[in-house]
C-alpha cells in the first residue's frame, strides 16, 4: 500500500473523525467536510497492513451468493443450502419481485420458528420485520420493533439465528455491555464462527 492507493472518498457533514470501510475489491473512506486530502492519504497509508490483509481476506473467498438480479434458472444458496429456483417455485417462470417475496417466506418462516423458542426465555419482540438496511444485519428499536435484513435469507442458519439473538437480546439490554454477551453466549454458546462469516461472507451480501 502506497501514497497511490485507490479507494473511493465521501466526505460527511455527520462524520467527525475518518474512517474506513473495506469491502472486496474496494477501500471506501468518510470523512469530516473540509478536511485535507494529504490529511486523507496519511491516515490510508498508516492502515497500510490491516487494509493488505482485509483485501486478501476478501480476495481469498468465492462469494456465496451472486449479485442480483436473481434468474428463474438459478442455483441460489437459501438459509445455508443450495437449491435450484426453478425447482422450488411452481410458476415455470417469475418475475424477481415474486422471487424475492418467496425468499422472504422462507427467511420468516425460519425466524418465526426461532422466535417461539426464544419465547420461552421471556425475549419477546413487539414485531418482526424484514429490512433492507445497508450497513446493518438487525436492529431492535426502542418500542421493541425488530429489524432482520432479508439478505441473510442466503446466509447458513446458525448465523441467521445469531443476528436475530443478538437483536432479541437488546431487548433487555439496549449496548453491548458484558451482560449483553454473557445473554448472547447463554442461548447460543461461542458465536465467534458467526461474527466471522458475517464480517467476511456478509460483505460479499451488503
Amino acid at each position: 500500500m502506497n501514497k497511490a492507493t485507490i479507494y473511493k472518498l465521501r466526505y460527511s457533514k455527520k462524520s467527525k473523525r475518518l474512517r474506513i470501510e473495506v469491502v472486496p475489491g474496494e477501500i471506501r473512506v468518510v470523512a469530516p467536510v473540509g478536511m485535507k486530502i494529504s490529511q486523507i492519504n496519511g491516515f490510508v497509508a498508516s492502515k497500510e497492513s490491516w487494509l493488505k490483509e482485509k483485501l486478501s481476506a476478501f480476495a481469498s473467498l468465492e462469494p456465496i451468493q451472486p449479485l442480483l438480479p436473481y434468474e428463474h434458472s438459478a442455483e441460489i444458496v437459501v438459509l445455508g443450502e443450495k437449491v435450484l429456483l426453478k425447482d422450488c417455485l411452481n410458476h415455470v417462470d417469475v418475475s424477481g419481485v415474486e422471487i424475492v417475496k418467496w425468499l422472504d417466506g422462507q427467511l420468516t418462516g425460519f425466524l418465526q420458528k426461532k422466535l417461539i423458542k426464544y419465547a420461552r426465555q421471556g425475549l419477546n419482540p413487539s414485531k418482526l420485520r424484514l429490512g433492507n438496511a445497508r450497513t446493518r444485519w438487525g436492529s431492535c428499536s426502542p418500542k421493541g420493533v425488530i429489524m432482520i435484513n432479508r439478505r441473510l435469507v442466503h446466509a447458513p442458519r446458525d448465523v441467521v439465528e445469531y443476528v436475530l439473538v443478538h437483536e432479541l437480546v437488546h431487548l433487555k439490554h439496549r449496548n453491548h455491555s458484558n451482560r449483553f454477551w454473557c445473554s448472547v453466549h447463554d442461548c447460543l454458546g461461542d458465536v465467534k464462527p458467526q461474527k466471522k462469516w458475517l464480517r467476511l461472507q456478509g460483505a460479499f451480501l451488503l
